[in-house]
């Protein structure tokens, strides 16, 4: 997914208070939204939970109870088994709904399905959720991870294929490391849920002046590293990172004929662009990246090279 040419936006700015130390941030920009949103700036939101790992996974479970205790009124529609890596694809096959509990379903599709069937038969018709938040996965979805998440996926389909878009945050993490315990690893997530859950508050306060949760049509792609919170440096607003930090492959199974398992390998980075965000998460930054899920290359010099290629093509 592009990021967006301009992140100075009047919501992004709010971050900053999030944390002690400072985040990048630029002018402001508003445009009128739904009169819903409007009227419930000051109440609380209808929000729709999926991710890639599976309805029942700790992040989303994390994130299901922070915002239910914060009064928000909280639907999961999310993969029935782990959908990790299947990017934004829709499901274009009859789709099982498994209702586990009360505002609870679990779907038989990918994330980006599970988004668009909640909205348009989960949810009245005349009114969609208020925001979409994805996650909290398992495993960091950071520069070239971006856009083949199941979790960033389902924004995409909040802003590209659900009419009028759905303002969306897709959050990710690492697990604390091999020492950590599981109690430990579940506190991470519980201090992630509850860092989501005061940005909504921010975005309300937004909400409250222009209408908007966020700017129309925008989805914060946000990696929460694994740190304790008195650890982490701040929040930063940055780039898609293009250097890849891990490599996959398939290998033979061992006991298993005709059978490739995937393979999994951590790479080192040792250049990226200066605003990557893999590079920040590293160095122990909470990083924010603004998703318009537009894929189109903006740089002249790629028009410029592709246009002599095609002059003397014939239909």
């Amino acid at each position: 997914m592009k990021t967006l040419a301009a992140t100075g936006i009047a919501s992004l700015l709010l971050l900053t208070s999030l944390w002690t130390l400072p985040a990048a941030g630029g002018a402001a920009t508003a445009a009128p939204h739904s009169d819903k949103l409007k009227s419930s700036c000051s109440g609380k939101l209808d929000i729709l939970l999926s991710n890639d790992d599976g309805f029942d996974q700790p992040g989303i479970v994390a994130l299901q109870q922070a915002l239910s205790q914060a009064k928000h009124r909280v639907v999961i529609a999310a993969p029935s088994k782990n959908a990790s890596g299947s990017s934004a694809s829709i499901t274009f096959a009859p789709v099982t709904v498994k209702r586990v509990e009360a505002n609870t379903y679990a779907i038989g599709a990918s994330p980006a399905s599970a988004v668009v069937l909640a909205v348009s038969a989960l949810f009245p018709p005349q009114s969609p959720p208020d925001l979409l938040i994805s996650g909290i996965n398992k495993g960091a979805n950071l520069g070239p991870a971006t856009s083949i998440s199941g979790t960033v996926g389902a924004t995409t389909a909040a802003l590209q294929i659900i009419d009028p878009p759905i303002p969306a945050i897709a959050i990710s993490t690492d697990p604390l490391g091999p020492d950590f315990s599981e109690q430990q690893n579940r506190e991470h997530l519980q201090s992630i849920a509850a860092f989501i859950t005061r940005l909504v508050d921010k975005l309300q306060l937004e909400q409250c002046k222009s209408g908007l949760l966020l700017p129309q049509g925008l989805a914060l792609n946000i990696n929460y590293p694994p740190l304790s919170a008195e650890k982490i440096k701040g929040i930063v607003i940055k780039e898609q990172g293009q250097a890849p930090y891990f490599a996959i492959g398939y290998a033979p199974a061992k006991d298993k004929p005709n059978v490739f398992l995937p393979v999994f390998k951590q790479r080192k980075v040792k250049h990226d662009i200066a605003q990557s965000d893999t590079t920040a998460y590293h160095q122990g930054y909470i990083t924010i990246v603004p998703l318009d899920g537009n894929y189109s290359s903006r740089d002249p010099a790629v028009k410029a090279f592709i246009e002599p290629l095609t002059l003397t093509l014939k239909p």
